[in-house]
């Protein structure tokens, strides 16, 4: 069986990363020497298969980026960086620091989606909780991972259905199949319309925060030549200062 994951990574000479279920529960963690994103999505395939990766940091390292792209899974991060004090609250009896922060971003980003995961942990239903579990945390809402989740289900019963029918030779019952085989393709296209929709908005989220950052980097540049344009009046006042005061102690009648 399949085990989802929320995987929190900390680079670094010593890389880090804490994995856990989608009950919040660690599962497992380790740290090594300047270990590289393969060996870092190597480890992690061995312990399952993550829903999302998680930095403890604002922007997240490109390392991070790397691991979750690996994964074709979400990247997520604090609106601000954690400090340690708030990494030891939620890790305090994990002694490596590097781990700590590992498990500081993947709980934070657990935290995001605690109360629906608790929602599907307390549904009634015949459906794999753990992949409807994984479905919202990649971004469905819980109603679409629903009908995607019995569809599928539907479809796996019904190619067993279609098997009788063949043998009964039941043309009747094959036109129901393909009719139900189209209102799937429906709800499917509709289910990727809302996703497609949802990663445009993203998209366009991050197109701003960019425009936002070129306008800091651009205020920062501002700042630096007003700085320098600072240093060149005080030295060329320093200059006229000293210059001044050789001419104080030239004495009388000495020439220029």
């Amino acid at each position: 069986m399949i085990r989802h994951l929320i995987v929190g990574v900390d680079p670094g000479v010593y890389t880090a990363f804490a994995a856990l279920n989608l009950k919040g529960q660690l599962v497992a963690s380790g740290c090594e020497k300047e270990a590289s994103d393969e060996r870092v999505v190597e480890i992690i395939r061995h312990v399952g298969v993550p829903s999302l990766v998680a930095s403890d940091v604002n922007p997240p390292p490109s390392f991070v980026q790397k691991v979750a792209a690996r994964f074709n899974v979400r990247l997520s991060y604090p609106a601000r960086s954690l400090t340690q004090e708030e990494k030891k609250t939620m890790g305090g009896f994990i002694d490596d620091v590097h781990i700590r922060d590992a498990y500081g971003a993947a709980m934070k980003a657990y935290h995001i989606y605690e109360n629906r995961l608790r929602q599907i942990e307390g549904m009634d239903t015949a459906l794999d909780k753990d992949l409807l579990k994984h479905m919202v945390v990649q971004g469905y809402s819980l109603h679409n991972a629903e009908l995607m989740l019995t569809k599928k289900e539907g479809a796996r019963v019904g190619a067993d259905e279609e098997k009788e029918v063949r043998k009964e030779g039941g043309a009747q019952k094959r036109d129901e199949r393909v009719a139900r085989l189209a209102e799937e393709n429906v709800n499917i296209r509709k289910a990727y319309e809302l996703e497609k929709a949802r990663a445009d908005g993203l998209a366009e989220e991050l197109r701003k925060a960019r425009n936002a950052r070129v306008g800091e980097v651009a205020r920062d540049s501002e700042v630096r030549k007003l700085q320098g344009r600072l240093e060149r009046a005080e030295r060329y006042i320093f200059f006229i200062k000293k210059k001044r005061g050789a001419a104080g102690n030239r004495k009388p009648g000495a020439g220029n």
